[in-house]
C-alpha cells in the first residue's frame, strides 16, 4: 500500500487523499496549522512492515514539514506480523552469532527492531563453522 514518509515517520494518507500530489495540494490549500494523521509506529517492527494495532493518531504541524515522499508499506495485524517474523528468524537468524533463544522459547525478542520480514537484518553476522 502507498504510505507517506514525512521527515522520519510513516503515515497513512488522510481520508479521501490517495496520492502524494493530492496530499501536497491538500497541505497547500488547508487553513489548518495542525492536521490529524495516523502514524505507523516503528517500534517492534522494521520498515516497510508495520503493525496495525500500534498505529497512533498524531497531530502534525504543517508549517514544520521538511521532507515528504511516498513509500510502499505493508501493514499487518500483530498476529500476522509475529507469524511472519518467526518464519524470518528461522530462515535468517539460526546461523547468526547474535542469535539466542530466550528462556521461554519466544525467539522473537531481540529481532523485532533488527530483522525485516524480507529477512534483511542490520546486525547479522554468520557464525564461523
Amino acid at each position: 500500500m502507498k504510505i507517506l514518509k514525512i521527515d522520519y515517520a510513516y503515515y497513512y494518507y488522510p481520508e479521501n487523499v490517495n496520492s502524494l500530489d493530492s496530499f501536497i495540494e491538500y497541505l497547500n490549500t488547508t487553513d489548518k496549522k495542525f492536521i490529524k494523521l495516523i502514524c505507523l509506529d516503528q517500534e517492534n517492527c522494521v520498515e516497510p512492515y508495520f503493525i496495525k494495532e500500534d498505529a497512533k493518531e498524531r497531530y502534525f504541524n504543517v508549517n514544520l514539514l521538511k521532507t515528504i515522499y511516498e513509500s510502499e508499506g505493508t501493514v499487518l495485524t500483530r498476529a500476522e506480523y509475529d507469524k511472519r517474523l518467526a518464519e524470518a528468524v528461522k530462515n535468517k537468524c539460526l546461523d547468526c552469532v547474535h542469535y539466542t533463544e530466550d528462556s521461554e522459547g519466544d525467539n522473537l525478542i531481540g529481532h523485532r527492531e533488527k530483522l525485516s520480514l524480507d529477512c534483511k537484518c542490520w546486525s547479522y553476522e554468520k557464525k564461523e563453522q
